[in-house]
């Protein structure tokens, strides 16, 4: 049944609010007659009959007997008797009802406990529960404890204090109402802090999507609880993106400042998994007035449909702006794709005000092709933003426009009045110092080389008794593969990861080292440069190279310099189950070599590259490129044993390492010889957007992304020495650039918009222990 009545005028900013609606749309609650329902007025025993007798229509267990105090013709006779018959209130010794005095909370509990019969529930200890447990009368012990499992209760503003003997204002007794007809299954359950609802401290639900007014979206979500309370909280890309607020400065892990129409910041309390950070909203969808649902994997976020007062558009010599004025906070959308941006509000927008923005030619980039942007060769341009589109789209606001090279949104709200301010220009990065979880530090800002400003983005890591850094890579039953990096931390599980080391783009094949927990994945190629570690904080960075030498059992020694990996050269390479299951030839007439067990078992001429062969898991293969005069050293049932070398030898110590190259900094020095590490001359000289692994003299972790200075190319490899060596770096790595420059945490993008990452072989991971 839904009421036709408009929303209660004093219940905007209520805690009950949802609750009072509901009941209302249901036709069991009234209010009063200048349309307020006076939520923090005290209930009176008479009103509270009324309200049970409308919520819970129940077959009479008992005759009435009149009490002194209420006579026939008192309004609430009739829902008095009714409330005593199906046994949910009863008078006083003295034979009276007291209509007019207002009803306890303890009344209110133990009435709903007694009227729906409900089952006692498991032993409680309530001291454990509630800061006032002892002022619980005795013989209520057992209803309380009933009440209690039933998720009766409902806690204003502290779910740890249940004040039975308070009265009680009508917003929390259509709280607890409401709470019964959700035990009853006669409506769906509504998201409140204050519902004392029991479980263990810690995540105990999680969720895949998020929906807002219906939009809906790819994004986690989860509810926690304090053991009484349960809290629900939205990623940070959820928060940023979907809803448009955006996190503050802050040294607190476990709290988020942000800032969303509001000249004083709101404060989120935090949690985390292993993949991703959520921020508490409770509080400020109860200041807004949203609704929160969960259905199945979804939560839905409603919130009131907003009004656009005013647009403005304004065009400066180097950035543009449009001002939304709003008559209330309401939530927005970035979106981008390549060139193409929209702003989505939800709220309309008349057909006057919209009327000066209407639909209208969008001007196409003119300065170099989206490859060469996305790689950050190119980022100049005399061409100024378009001027927006707006439409009305479902009751939304939907913004639109196009980015010359070069050019970022960025989108910020502001108070008195309300406003989106949608600004277009070219150091369009937000400056953010976020301690994100203990032992890492989420940072962006721009920072100047010598004339330019360069935006920066990176991630700060004191590994140690929280976290662990690992490599990881898109396919996880082999080493061929390539996948956007953010597709590979949801599949690894992890809270942050930048773009690794370099990979053939054909092949899908690895080039460079990768090493995990002892084992070679990938080996390293052309002495270059590598970063290895281990989990008691050493570290180290260096060129590497690792030479295998093959002793047979007649004692002859044969070098093999390549060890997994898609890189190809003249000799003998080897491949192990690390590989995966089988090997494909790279190159036609390859002479692959079965070994198990360290003993030649078969010699398999392959004349193509398209059949895999299969990698014993008790051995493996050597492959010869172009070296037919080693076949008679590896004749069948001949024995081979593998003596190891890395050079720098120490590299062999840690258990994990990651290729890239070049290095960029060694003991606080400039030290970028591409060349020197088999990069050609035209890549040493190039102008990219760029990654970077570093760690300082206190030996913290830099994951570092550079793009385009501000109106210009991208780093140069010595500026990205230089940049790395601003942020505190003396010890440096470049890694894979261009398109596949990208850093994620806690399942946001953070660098680019998703359609710009090419994607990637692996990557460098960040893991909760």
């Amino acid at each position: 049944m839904t009421s036709s009545q408009p929303v209660f005028l004093d219940i905007t900013q209520h805690w009950a609010r949802p609750f009072i609606q509901r009941l209302q749309a249901q036709g069991l609650i009234n209010g009063f007659k200048d349309n307020t329902f006076r939520p923090d007025q005290n209930l009176t025993r008479g009103e509270f009959a009324t309200l049970l007798k409308a919520a819970f229509p129940t077959p009479a267990k008992r005759q009435y007997i009149q009490f002194s105090d209420v006579t026939k013709d008192f309004w609430a006779a009739k829902a008095i008797q009714t409330a005593y018959e199906s046994g949910f209130i009863s008078g006083f010794p003295d034979g009276r009802f007291y209509p007019q005095n207002p009803v306890t909370r303890l009344q209110v509990l133990l009435a709903l406990v007694s009227g729906l019969n409900l089952a006692k529930g498991d032993h409680l200890n309530l001291e454990d529960l509630y800061t006032d447990a002892d002022i619980i009368p005795g013989y209520a012990t057992q209803s309380v404890i009933t009440a209690t499992r039933s998720q009766l209760v409902v806690n204003y503003p502290n779910p740890e204090a249940l004040n039975p003997n308070l009265t009680a204002t009508r917003g929390e007794v259509a709280a607890i109402i409401y709470q019964a007809l959700v035990l009853l299954k006669k409506a769906d359950p509504i998201i409140c802090q204050y519902l004392v609802e029991l479980s263990k401290p810690g995540i105990i639900r999680t969720g895949t999507h998020l929906s807002v007014n219906g939009r809906k979206w790819k994004l986690p979500w989860s509810q926690w609880s304090s053991g009484i309370a349960t809290n629900t909280g939205i990623s940070d890309k959820g928060i940023i993106q979907v809803l448009g607020i955006n996190p503050l400065n802050t040294t607190d892990e476990n709290s988020q400042t942000v800032s969303w129409f509001s000249s004083t910041p709101y404060k989120f309390q935090t949690t985390w998994d292993t993949e991703c950070r959520y921020l508490k909203i409770n509080q400020l969808a109860e200041l807004s007035g949203w609704d929160l649902e969960i259905q199945d994997q979804t939560l839905n976020i409603i919130s009131k449909l907003g009004t656009v007062q005013a647009l403005t558009f304004e065009e400066r010599s180097n950035s543009s702006q449009m001002m939304v004025t709003l008559n209330q906070p309401t939530p927005w959308e970035l979106y981008q794709q390549n060139t193409q941006w929209e702003v989505v509000v939800d709220a309309v927008t008349s057909a006057t005000i919209a009327k000066p923005f209407q639909e209208q030619s969008q001007p196409t980039p003119t300065s170099g092709t989206s490859e060469q942007q996305n790689e950050g060769e190119t980022a100049g341009t005399t061409q100024k933003p378009s001027r927006p589109i707006v439409k009305n789209i479902n009751n939304q606001t939907v913004i639109q426009g196009t980015l010359p090279d070069g050019y970022g949104v960025k989108v910020s709200s502001l108070n008195n009045p309300n406003r989106i301010l949608i600004e277009l220009r070219q150091d369009a990065l937000i400056e953010r110092d976020i301690t994100w979880t203990k032992g890492l530090r989420w940072r962006q800002q721009y920072i100047t080389l010598n004339n330019s400003r360069f935006p920066v983005v990176w991630l700060t890591l004191n590994p140690g008794s929280s976290l662990n850094l690992r490599p990881i890579w898109a396919n996880l039953t082999g080493m061929k593969g390539i996948d956007s990096l953010l597709k590979t931390v949801d599949n690894c599980q992890c809270l942050a990861a930048i773009n690794g080391g370099y990979f053939n783009r054909n092949n899908l094949l690895p080039l460079g080292a990768i090493r995990r927990d002892g084992k070679w994945f990938s080996g390293p190629i052309l002495n270059r440069g590598a970063i290895a570690w281990n989990d008691v904080g050493q570290t180290k960075i260096a060129r590497l190279s690792l030479k295998e030498t093959l002793i047979s059992s007649s004692g002859q020694r044969l070098d093999c310099e390549l060890l997994n990996t898609g890189y190809v050269k003249a000799g003998i390479a080897r491949y192990t189950p690390e590989w995966g299951e089988n090997y494909t030839p790279l190159t036609a007439n390859e002479i692959v070599i079965v070994v198990e067990n360290n003993i030649v078992k078969q010699q398999i001429e392959s004349t193509n590259t398209t059949t895999g062969i299969a990698i014993p898991k008790n051995g493996y293969l050597l492959t010869l490129r172009s070296f037919r005069s080693a076949l008679s050293s590896f004749s069948v049932g001949t024995s081979i044993t593998i003596e190891s070398q890395t050079t720098p030898s120490d590299f062999n110590l840690f258990p994990h390492i990651l290729g890239g190259g070049p290095l960029l900094l060694q003991n606080g020095q400039v030290v970028v010889d591409a060349v020197a590490e088999g990069f050609n001359i035209w890549f040493a000289d190039q102008s990219a957007i760029r990654s970077s692994v570093g760690i300082t003299a206190k030996g913290e972790w830099l994951i570092a992304t550079v793009h385009n200075r501000v109106g210009g190319v991208g780093a140069k490899l010595t500026e990205m020495a230089l940049l790395m060596q601003q942020l505190g770096a003396t010890e440096a790595l470049n890694l894979d650039g261009g398109s596949s420059t990208s850093l994620v945490l806690g399942g946001q993008l953070l660098n680019r918009i998703p359609d710009t990452a090419a994607p990637v072989h692996n990557g460098l991971a960040v893991f909760r222990r």
